[in-house]
């Protein structure tokens, strides 16, 4: 049956992200700014994903003292200041750089009424930049997990999206990488999900928390694959 709507996820799916490798270097320049030790800070900044993802850990100043207070130092504020610019540009730049699929898709849903939403699971660096890019403006309901304070596949995310953007369960599409078991969480509430894979899976080459591994379902390779299924 034709769809009226799509929830997409954002991070490997509507933007890149990082690769493992990039998440490293991105936490080793943070610790730098911060003048703590690199390895258990990076080490940190993996198991207390949830908590920054869900608010626990407050926002970004906030978050990077916890941080650093949980491997034993003190940071100053004026480190704390460098550590929350050098983290805010560099989720700036990736968030600035969406795919090319994503610059054309967007505006093509948005002019045949598609209704348009977006799930992503982050901490407050993403909602707080949002709304400064162009490219995400024909997406019409955005939640984010920091701000909702609970993550996929929690249900209430996706229940959330679905009476915001005025559908039922369905008529829409949830689209995303497989990261935080996210296609289960949608299809669990009979929302026809779709794994996108945008490149061969290889270690190191895509970055994902909780990643939904065992996943049979529907795949696409192209965000254009969704538009003979999708109609106002």
């Amino acid at each position: 049956m034709p769809y009226r709507g799509v929830i997409f996820d954002l991070f490997g799916t509507l933007i890149d992200g990082w690769d493992e490798v990039q998440a490293r270097e991105s936490s080793a320049e943070l610790a730098a700014a911060l003048e703590v030790p690199w390895e258990p800070f990076r080490e940190l900044i993996d198991t207390t994903y949830t908590e920054r993802a869900t608010g626990a850990l407050g926002d970004l100043p906030e978050m990077l003292r916890e941080l650093c207070r949980r491997i034993g130092f003190e940071p100053s504020e004026a480190a704390v200041e460098r550590a929350s610019r050098l983290r805010l540009a560099q989720f700036l730049e990736v968030l600035s750089t969406p795919r090319a699929e994503t610059v054309s898709l967007l505006p093509t849903l948005r002019d045949r009424g598609i209704r348009v939403g977006l799930i992503s699971d982050c901490s407050s660096e993403t909602p707080r930049l949002w709304p400064t890019l162009a490219w995400a403006r024909p997406i019409q309901v955005s939640l984010f997990s920091w701000s909702e304070r609970r993550r996929k596949p929690a249900p209430q995310l996706y229940l959330s999206a679905l009476t915001r953007l005025d559908l039922s369960a369905a008529e829409c599409l949830y689209v995303g990488d497989g990261g935080s078991r996210e296609l289960s969480g949608a299809e669990a509430l009979q929302i026809r999900a779709l794994r996108i894979v945008h490149r061969p899976v290889s270690p190191g080459s895509h970055f994902q928390y909780d990643p939904e591994t065992d996943w049979r379902g529907s795949e696409i390779s192209t965000l254009s694959e969704l538009l003979p299924l999708l109609e106002p």
